[in-house]
This record gives structure tokens, sequence and C-alpha cells, in this order.
């Protein structure tokens, strides 16, 4: 077998396995379902992967790897207000793309060592990248931070993202019918601005305002009252 036959059924496994563990979650799908979605035998899937584990073993390795890429700071000057948005942006879509480890995350946690491992290790580096990014904003003059503000917000912004899909399922906003709609992810967006909103100022602040109205009223905190009825 070819070096680049191996390596594209490798991928494609990989793609399978996430677009299924994001629709259905990951303990309700084996390697038997993935292989038989890819039209291979357990035996083909079995010589990529010794099992379930070490798929999603790679799969946290490639979302962690993207997500700090995606976080870096540009290296040739400071931030303005647009990477505000970039950031929010490529974050929220990443989490969206990888949301079975969030969604699934407890159970991963007690019956995945390797993910037990890694799961903490990733949290903490997304978190101190968070950091560098927040400082510098302070440091560009579009917003206005204590330390302790920064971390307390860096807190907020990582349960609120990598809660989101829980908290869409829990309310019933989602369901195996409509859990890939987009707007879902503008919505995990609009929460997080809303967050940062009390710290922004000069550009950064009528970025804000206008990336808000472009969001439009959302319908969550609507719907989650007429529930309550």
């Amino acid at each position: 077998m070819s070096v680049s036959k191996v390596l594209k059924t490798k991928d494609r496994i990989l793609q399978i396995s996430l677009q299924l563990f994001n629709e259905r979650g990951e303990r309700s799908v084996t390697t038997n379902h993935i292989a038989a979605e890819l039209g291979i035998s357990p035996g083909n899937l079995y010589y990529h992967f010794r099992n379930k584990q070490e798929i999603i073993k790679e799969l946290m390795e490639h979302y962690q790897k993207e997500t700090l890429e995606m976080l870096a700071l540009p290296e040739d000057r400071l931030l303005n207000a647009n990477d505000k948005i970039r950031y929010f942006q490529v974050l929220s879509g990443q989490l969206w793309q990888y949301r079975f480890l969030h969604r699934d995350v407890y159970h991963l946690v007690e019956n995945n060592d390797d993910f037990k491992k890694i799961y903490p290790k990733f949290a903490g580096q997304v978190m101190q990248q968070g950091q560098k990014i927040y400082q510098a904003f302070v440091d560009a003059g579009l917003m206005k931070m204590t330390t302790s503000e920064i971390e307390a917000l860096i807190i907020n912004l990582w349960i609120v993202l990598t809660n989101w899909t829980n908290f869409l399922y829990m309310s019933g906003h989602i369901s195996d019918s409509n859990h890939l709609e987009e707007k879902w992810v503008w919505q995990a967006l609009r929460q997080m601005v809303f967050l940062e909103g009390p710290y922004l100022m000069g550009e950064s602040r009528e970025t804000y305002e206008r990336l808000l109205e472009s969001f439009g009223q959302s319908e969550l905190f609507a719907s989650l009252s007429l529930k309550s009825e």
C-alpha cells in the first residue's frame, strides 16, 4: 500500500469520525459505525487506528494545533479592532467544528487516559494565549483591564464557549435535526462580545457596536421564557 493511499484513508477516517461524533455523540459511535460509513472493513480501519481512543487522541491533537495557530499574535504589528473580530470568529468556529470534544468532555476525561492528559494542558495553553492577546489589546489602547479582570474574562469566555453546545441541547434549541445550523455559532460569538463590552475603548468600542448591530436581536432568551410558561 502506497504512502499516499495510507494517508488518504487515515484522513478520511478522521474526517468521518469527527462528523459522526458531532452528529451522534462520541459514546454512540463505534469503530464499526465509522468503518461502515466509510465503506471499509473494520480490519482496514484498525490498520490505521487500533481503537476509537486513538482516533479521538489524534482529533484532539489536530484541534489543539489548529486552535493555537489561529490564536497566534501578529509578529510585525500591533493588534487592531479587526483582530478582535477575527479571534472571536476563528475560536468560535473551531470549537463548533470539534464540538463533541466539549459536549462529551466529562465522559472522555473519565474513560480516555490520553484525553485526560491532553485536555487540561490544552485549556491552559489557550488561556495563557488569551492572556497575551488581551494584554496586547490593552497595550494598543483598545481595552482597559487589570490583570485580574483579564484572567476573569478569559475564564468566563472559556466557560461560555466550551459549554455552548451543551446549553443549546439542554435548552431545546438544537436537536439531531438542526444542530448543524451556522446561526448557533454566531449566537455564541454574540455572547462573547457582550462579555468584552465593559472593557472596550476607542476604535474597539465602535467595532463592538457595529458588530452587535450586524447580529441583530437574539431569540434565545425569549424562547427560554416561553418554555417556562
